[in-house]
């Protein structure tokens, strides 16, 4: 399949290029500049390209989104069009620059509610907000990853995080998608109240 990491250039971006680069899957780093996406996917590897946002939009058949929430809905609004139909992996977490421990959207709602609200006809998911960039650089290092959204094509995605080496658990519908970018706040919590940077979740019984 083929990957973008739309705004692919930050700690999270490059951190999903390099644990995707151990897949088989085709993977591109997106950005605003070409030139900058292209030399952070040489930092990566052979195996990863860099190229604009659009065309990175265009090429894929997956897009997975790693940026700022202040960036995310103009994002998203000038790739409607290429990203129609597609797939996308929504990684924001639209946390609160007055709390850091509180999430704010625009909408009230998931910022993967506000995407799918945003590209008609793609099939959107949201995961990958419990787990730190440290950790995706790990080779052998798995934690579980919450993947919400509709039933229609939910098992792609779950099979990309376990070609990632990471434990998908079906968390439900995407309405739930709030609840899951809420656990980023309560881990940054927990790193801080026990001085480390790496927590994750694991969830039982499954």
């Amino acid at each position: 399949m083929r990957i973008a990491i739309l705004g692919g250039t930050g700690k999270l971006g490059l951190a999903f290029a390099v644990r995707l680069g151990r897949t088989d899957h085709e993977v591109a780093i997106g950005s605003r500049d070409a030139a900058k996406a292209q030399d952070a996917a040489r930092t990566v590897g052979e195996r990863v390209s860099g190229m604009t946002n659009a065309d990175a939009a265009e090429w894929c058949g997956l897009a997975l989104a790693s940026v700022p929430y202040a960036g995310h809905r103009a994002l998203f609004e000038s790739l409607r069009r290429p990203l129609g139909g597609k797939i996308i992996v929504d990684a924001t977490v639209p946390i609160d620059p007055a709390n850091m421990l509180q999430i704010k959207t625009d909408s009230g709602k998931s910022a993967a509610e506000e995407t799918a609200g945003i590209v008609a006809g793609a099939d959107v998911y949201a995961a990958f907000q419990t787990v730190s960039h440290r950790v995706l650089r790990q080779a052998g290092v798995s934690h579980d990853v919450l993947v919400a959204g509709g039933p229609a094509r939910k098992s792609s995605v779950m099979e990309l995080v376990r070609a990632m080496e990471l434990r998908p658990i079906d968390a439900g519908p995407i309405e739930v998608a709030g609840h899951i970018e809420r656990l980023t706040t309560l881990l940054l919590s927990i790193n801080k109240a026990n001085k480390v940077k790496e927590s994750g979740i694991r969830i039982t019984g499954i």
